[in-house]
Order: C-alpha cells, then structure tokens, then sequence
C-alpha cells in the first residue's frame, strides 16, 4: 500500500460513520427484537446466546453500519467502501480497547479475575457468533460506504 493511499483515509470520517453506527443500533436492536416477537416467534431475551438473537443481531448490526457507512462515506468524500468498512473495524478496536481498559480497572479496583468466555461454556459458540457479527458489520458498513460514494466526476467529450 502506498503512503497517498494511506493518507487518503478520513479517520474522523470514519469515527463519525462509527458512533452514528451506534446511535442506529441503539434504534434499531429494540425495535428488531420487537418485531421479531411480534412476527415470528417469542420475544428476544437479552443474556442468552439463542438462534433467535444472533439474527437480530445479525440484521442490526448491518442496518446499523449501512447507514455509519454511508454517513463515513458522505463525509469522507471518497473512497466509500474503504471508509465504510472501516467503521466496523474502528469499532471493534474501540471495543477492545474498552474491554481490556474495564477489565483492568477492575482487577485493580475489585480485585477481580476476569474470566473468557470459555469459563461459561460460551467460548465456541459466543466466538463464532461474534465472528460472524463482525462480518456481517463490515460488509453492512461497505454497502453504506458504496452507497455513499460520491459520483465520479464526469469527463468533458470533445
């Protein structure tokens, strides 16, 4: 990758697509759970790893970054799909960083032990299904960002 390239990303761009991403998810997560009680089963219950939430995650997460993408994209100008999926990878940077930053605190603090995933039964299943999340967010953060791009400039005909 070249140096122009590299400079040719919009961070700020990029942390704005993200944090709309999360205002869209705060929307539109509850309001999935809700009709997917309502159409196609029991209500979605938070805490338990079942089919039913991994596809209401699934479908929130890339209504969520669809538009964090196309509001990175809009912003950034250019490069739409880069910057939209971009979004979700400053979000699970931001999340890691969030995750050892707490779990430090609370050792210090707590004096706790933070426990994986794996200490609940959760490890493969809650791994896979995060994968698979992350994905989907990034391909939903690309087609916003696609969607966003703006209009290459036409060329004068002689």
């Amino acid at each position: 990758m070249s140096s122009k390239a590299a400079g040719d990303t919009r961070w700020g761009a990029i942390a704005l697509g993200w944090a709309i991403a999360v205002v869209a998810g705060v929307v539109i997560s509850p309001t999935a759970r809700l009709l997917y009680g309502l159409f196609a089963g029991p209500t979605v219950e938070r805490g338990e790893l079942t089919a039913a939430l991994v596809v209401v995650s699934l479908v929130s997460g890339f209504l969520a970054y669809l538009i964090g993408g196309y509001v990175a994209a809009r912003v950034a100008g250019r490069a739409g799909g880069k910057h939209g999926a971009l979004t979700s990878f400053f979000g699970l940077a931001f999340g890691i960083v969030l995750a050892v930053l707490f779990t430090l605190l609370g050792v210090i603090f707590a004096e706790g032990v933070a426990l994986p995933p794996a200490a609940f039964g959760l490890a493969n299943a809650a791994l896979l299904a995060g994968l698979i999340l992350f994905l989907v967010n990034m391909f939903g953060g690309y087609v916003g960002g696609k969607l966003g791009d703006p209009p290459e400039p036409e060329t004068e005909r002689e």
